[in-house]
């Protein structure tokens, strides 16, 4: 059975949990930029004399902070315990007044430390400041040159909107909140896919978004979902995979979602992903993540995802997997789930079904369908489909960066022409042959050959046609 509400919050707050978080980011420091950069402004303690000798924070703010940086991480969560209220209001000062963008830093270095805390985060959120005062400070800072300050605080700004309540807040403070959330996701998408250096920070603050419903649909209504799926294809760490993962199980919690997630590459990334990892923890979650999609989605959308799964090669690594012996009642329930339901579905699924996935992850393969006569008899009319959905993406496929791709459209395209007699005609009304022809002097062998024979069997059409003409006039 597939978590509940409550069993996606508890294991949120374990991943949130200062001492597991510390350890797995050991593990993946070796090239985490973030990280390492935090561990060496922690060495760098400021002092508040300049602010206060400016006139930029108040006495008690003043007092207040020095007794509060003098002490540990505990020990500030104790200071925070007995008073948040003077917490917020020495944080709102300091940020807002601080213009060194190393003081900055350190400050906001130790605003992310005390808030990887479930519970400090609820003690701030309690203070009306906090909702937004803080926020709207964090925001602002999103805007600086100084990269390092603007992931500390879309962290920090995500992990306290993750239990922030909109009661006792006026319209004119809510309104003021929806834009600042608005501002936090264009800036987290867009470093998503423009800051990788600083992925650790981006995603763990994401992680915490996340968790609300609301939030969801922000982000994924705002596109949130490509930059992750792109950074899935590159080559990462463990724990980055498993925290962009997360994110998008995350996602598959709200229905109205899933049903859209079945139009983007995500199958594939996490497919790609699951082949390929020999991480328990990045396999729990992918295939959480899997039981979603299939559990909270209608059954044609179910199908879909299902044919996706089978197609990117899931089955051979879960029938691996269910070979062995797993400790996680949870991971073992997904994969028996899993193993039983794609199977079932793969007595189901037609060749044609299976190329109707492949085409549509823009990723073709030479699986033996594309060189069956058969299979090209028996459903060259269905590439006329849908107002020729799929011969539309073949000839977007073209386009691909991935050679491979490209070659197996263009014989699709030449095999759609041989076996369907207004085939050359389709294909040029959509800018297929022009295509095509382009490929004839492409550096690549495979493409130029097959871009070739599908030019060929164009012309092969045609003469076809002209002779049967002739023949007609003869009679």
């Amino acid at each position: 059975m597939a978590k509940s509400a409550d069993g996606v919050f508890k294991a949120l707050d374990s991943v949130l949990d200062a001492g597991d978080t510390q350890i797995e980011r050991a593990a993946s420091s070796g090239v985490n930029k973030f990280t390492m950069e935090a561990q060496d402004i922690r060495l760098h303690p400021i002092t508040l004399q300049d602010l206060y000798r400016g006139n930029l924070i108040s006495d008690d703010a003043y007092g207040y902070g020095e007794k509060f940086l003098a002490v540990d991480v505990d020990g500030k969560k104790k200071f925070i315990g007995k008073d948040p209220k003077a917490c917020v209001d020495f944080f709102s000062a300091v940020i807002e007044n601080i213009k060194s963008d190393t003081s900055l830093q350190f400050i906001l270095t130790v605003l992310s430390d005390v808030t990887e805390d479930y519970e400090v985060v609820c003690l701030l959120v309690s203070v009306p400041n906090a909702r937004t005062q803080l926020c709207h400070i964090l925001v602002n800072l999103f805007y600086r040159n100084d990269i390092y300050s603007k992931v500390q605080a879309t962290v920090i700004f995500a992990r306290l909107s993750a239990y922030l309540k909109e009661e006792g807040l006026s319209a004119a403070q809510v309104k003021e909140y929806k834009e600042d959330m608005l501002k936090y996701l264009s800036s987290t998408i867009s470093y998503l896919g423009s800051q990788p250096d600083y992925l650790d920070g981006i995603t763990i603050g994401l992680m915490t978004f996340l968790r609300t419903d609301a939030h969801r649909e922000a982000f994924f209504n705002n596109n949130g979902i490509k930059p992750i799926v792109t950074n899935l294809d590159r080559r990462l760490t463990f724990q980055l995979q498993y925290q962009l993962i997360f994110c998008v199980w995350m996602l598959t919690f709200n229905e109205t979602i899933i049903d859209k997630l079945k139009d983007e590459p995500v199958v594939l990334a996490l497919c790609d992903v699951l082949r390929a990892t020999s991480r328990e923890k990045v396999k729990r979650v992918i295939l959480a993540a899997f039981r979603n999609m299939l559990e909270k989605s209608t059954k044609s959308v179910a199908d879909q995802f299902a044919g996706q799964m089978i197609h990117f090669k899931s089955l051979p690594v879960l029938t691996v997997m269910m070979k062995q012996t797993w400790q996680d009642a949870d991971l073992q329930s997904d994969l028996e789930f899993l193993s039983e339901r794609l199977n079932n579905s793969l007595q189901d699924l037609s060749s044609y079904d299976e190329y109707l996935t492949e085409v549509k992850s823009l990723r073709l393969e030479w699986s033996p369908v594309h060189s069956s006569d058969k299979f090209w008899r028996e459903n060259v009319m269905k590439l006329n489909d849908n107002d020729h959905e799929v011969l539309k993406l073949l000839v977007e496929i073209l386009r691909s960066q991935n050679l491979v791709s490209v070659a197996v459209a263009a014989h699709d395209l030449g095999e759609y022409v041989r076996f369907y007699p207004r085939g050359k005609i389709t294909v040029e009304q959509l800018g297929g042959k022009e295509q095509v022809m382009d490929l004839v002097n492409n550096s690549n062998p495979e493409v130029r050959m097959q871009a070739l024979l599908a030019i060929q069997k164009m012309m092969v059409q045609n003469w076809e046609y002209l002779g049967k003409q002739l023949e007609t006039g003869k009679a």
